[in-house]
């Protein structure tokens, strides 16, 4: 029989669900405020106190950390869309099911003192103060990371877009995205969606906006779409007719723009 300290079992699994909430994060590209993750996290620690509980089976187990993965989830990344939560959520069981797999695969490989797993809880006897400094530095690993492949999101995924509409020209990044296949609808012409801010100081002529149905793995809704004079995409003109979606607080990422894939590929 093992003696297991409700409030080490609590800050540890605490942690442990932070990262794993920080590594969806990076993933998907999200941009969320930490004190969501945060707020999730606790409440991912403190769940983990069924360790306490009888031995449940594991159909039980899958149930319940299904359950808790689309909790966290929600918590963490609110509901955008249906395509994005379900997005989100899936990431987060799958990092969630394979931690614990290669920590139950490196228990009965090594047995080492201090670690037990029960009800496919995670135990460390160790000191919370030197799981809190383990977790700076796996964090600082993942900001390092971050900034070096802040640009590479796959080959050639993120694209440099400039517009170019009364005399007036707007710069911003636009990253591929294949669930966007935004049309307007009465010419069928491709949409470079960005948020507002992206455009700058460009006014719009209101009288030449049209209304232009939008989903994709951002958001979905209605949004505001105008004829630019010229778009250039990586500094190459595209000859074609292309409209730009505005969209308030949709994009939910560091890149503030979706294109659809037909574009960059013609």
């Amino acid at each position: 029989m093992h003696t297991i300290y409700v409030d080490v079992l609590v800050v540890i699994n605490m942690f442990e669900d932070f990262l794993l909430l920080l590594c969806v994060k990076y993933i998907l590209k999200l941009k969320v405020k930490y004190l969501r993750i945060i707020a999730a996290s606790i409440i991912g620690g403190l769940t983990s106190i069924i360790v306490l509980l009888p031995s449940v089976n594991f159909l039980l187990s899958v149930i319940i950390r299904l359950l808790l993965g689309f909790s966290l989830a929600f918590i963490s990344f609110g509901y955008k869309s249906r395509k994005q939560f379900i997005k989100t959520s899936l990431t987060l069981i799958l990092l969630s099911f394979l931690f614990s797999g290669a920590m139950i695969f490196f228990y009965l490989a090594v047995r080492p003192d201090g670690m037990y797993i029960v009800n496919d809880i995670v135990y460390f006897d160790i000191s919370p103060i030197l799981l809190i400094i383990l977790t700076i530095v796996i964090y600082f690993i993942l900001f390092i990371y971050r900034k070096v492949f802040k640009n590479h999101v796959g080959s050639g995924l993120v694209h440099d877009i400039k517009i170019i509409y009364k005399n007036n020209f707007s710069q911003f990044k636009c990253k591929t995205d294949s669930g966007c296949n935004v049309k307007e609808p009465f010419s069928g012409s491709s949409v470079i969606i960005a948020e507002r801010d992206q455009l700058g100081d460009m006014k719009i002529n209101e009288q030449n906006c049209r209304v232009i149905p939008f989903e994709s793995l951002g958001g979905r809704g209605i949004i505001t779409g105008f004829r630019p004079d010229e778009v250039y995409i990586d500094g190459r003109k595209v000859n074609e007719e292309i409209y730009i979606g505005i969209c308030d607080n949709v994009i939910n990422s560091e890149i503030k723009g979706l294109m659809p894939e037909n574009i960059s590929k013609e």
